[in-house]
């Protein structure tokens, strides 16, 4: 069978990201997701490639969805889904993680980040993955100052926030897993949005002082000097320095490394080509509220525009929980990523880069109204699957399908007792037909699979093959035909 690689956090701002580079590269995914209360699993990672679909041009693949939770033991899967895992996958890219910097009635960040990476790998061994890639960050330096190396690891110089112990303990067992053959650790810096669209789905740590500020005045009231004395109330020393990276850069680098196992088994700081201080964010915050925010009808005619003091407690309140966040970077060498990936150079933070950011965040009221609930009018797999409880069946006449696009994914359809019948995931060194969704709905509505011949791709099989799976595939759309009309 093919082998594919486990996804978590296949939703958030960088995991989305991951599955769309790891889909463009062809690695075949099992994304774990969890459902919420608007959309099922399946529902929101198809809302995260439909968007990339829309930016791109292209219709992508679809990774194989179960849902899941980070609480649970062994994330809540079934049996079968295990025992599906247990002969498909053979990677695990460990990326979902709660952001809190506090410790919260309901126990995050470690209920995620400690307990959740315990499930991970609780559930790892249990099916056999043995290869490892984990998504920790640079911040498990904790308060060390000094250049920090990509082998440096101790828990010595003790913690700025929950966030950084809780990262630091889930590599510290991540590592200590002695039974994984493989562990690539990535350490990035504080995400930002992606550097070219501004894009991002998530408003902390850089976001945080615009969210903030941005409804509560109007442009004509900002000053650099005003910006400047939210940060001067918390100890933000405008000298100090904070590493800001574009999730499409460490999306991609992380993406080649994954690709090439020479590049295993190695840790790697994903941080930028150089630091933005607090002054020269703050300024660049005050430039880009005065540029991308729309006045609103109110006139702020009796307060000077420098004077925004009456906004100092609300802010205070705001942002006491990011008071051990805003402290100085240390330098991160990355010595390991440059060798490793050279192709791939670190973004430079440069004002017009940023503005970028800050200008997304602003049009985009940070991300408000959500997106409305993704629905999938179509899903291929009704059209298809007859075993699709992950069970194992002796099959002939073996071929792979993928359908690309909205409620695509992969297949493998072959014969059991001469019954055309089709499972979740791609065989291994089989014929592998792939098509566009809506192709697969057109011939789905015509009854005529034959229009596959020339509307879809066949690689590595014979034209007699050909003919058996276009014959495999008629019978399994009038099949699921007849039962629904």
């Amino acid at each position: 069978m093919t082998k594919y690689t486990i996804l978590t956090g296949a939703t958030g701002l960088l995991g989305s990201f991951l599955l769309r580079d790891l889909m463009i590269e062809d690695v075949p995914v099992v994304a774990l997701v969890r459902s919420s209360k608007l959309e099922t699993a399946t529902e929101r990672v198809e809302g995260v490639l439909q968007r990339f679909e829309r930016q791109l041009g292209r219709a992508l693949p679809r990774p194989i969805v179960m849902e899941c939770n980070l609480r649970e033991p062994e994330l809540g899967l079934t049996s079968e889904e295990k025992a599906w895992l247990r002969r498909h996958a053979d990677a695990i890219l460990h990326n979902a993680a709660s952001l809190s910097f506090v410790e919260t009635d309901g126990g995050e960040p470690y209920k995620s980040n400690v307990d959740g990476t315990r499930n991970v790998l609780e559930l790892c061994r249990a099916v056999g993955v043995r290869k490892f890639y984990h998504v920790s960050t640079a911040y498990v330096c904790g308060n060390r100052r000094e250049k920090i190396m990509e082998k440096d690891f101790t828990d010595q110089f003790g913690f700025g926030n929950a966030y950084e112990k809780s990262k630091f303990t889930a590599e510290k067992m991540v590592r200590e897993a002695d039974w994984l053959d493989s562990v690539t650790v990535f350490r990035p810096a504080i995400i930002v949005g992606d550097s070219v669209t501004g894009y991002t789905s998530t408003y902390h740590g850089f976001y945080a002082p615009m969210k903030i500020l941005v409804p509560l005045v109007d442009p004509q009231d900002v000053d650099v000097a005003g910006v400047a004395s939210f940060g001067e109330i918390l100890g933000m020393n405008p000298n100090d320095h904070k590493n800001f990276v574009p999730v499409d850069w460490i999306s991609r680098v992380m993406t080649a490394i994954i690709v090439d196992k020479r590049l295993h088994d190695e840790t790697y700081h994903l941080t930028a080509a150089n630091r933005v201080s607090i002054g020269d964010m703050s300024r660049l915050i005050a430039e880009g509220i005065k540029r991308y925010k729309k006045p609103s009808e109110r006139q702020s005619a009796n307060r000077a525009a420098s004077d925004l003091s009456y906004l100092l407690p609300i802010f205070h309140d705001q942002m006491e929980v990011y008071q051990a966040y805003w402290r100085d970077d240390p330098e991160f060498d990355m010595s390991n990523t440059l060798r490793a990936v050279p192709q791939f150079p670190p973004t430079p933070m440069t004002p017009e880069q940023l503005l970028v950011f800050i200008r997304y965040a602003i049009e985009s009221k940070f991300g408000w109204p959500k997106p409305k609930p993704t629905r999938i009018e179509f899903p291929i797999a009704t059209a298809l699957e007859t075993n699709a409880n992950f069970g194992e069946c002796e099959m002939t006449n073996v071929f792979g399908l993928r359908v690309s696009g909205v409620g695509g994914g992969d297949w493998t359809i072959g014969r059991v007792q001469g019954q055309a019948t089709a499972t979740r995931g791609l065989p291994c060194e089989a014929p592998l037909m792939t098509v566009n969704s809506s192709i697969f709905r057109k011939v789905y509505d015509a009854r005529r699979a034959g229009d596959l011949l020339t509307r879809s791709s066949w690689e590595c099989g014979t034209s007699e093959e050909l003919d058996a799976a276009i014959v495999a595939v008629g019978e399994l759309i009038k099949t699921h035909a007849s039962t629904t009309l």
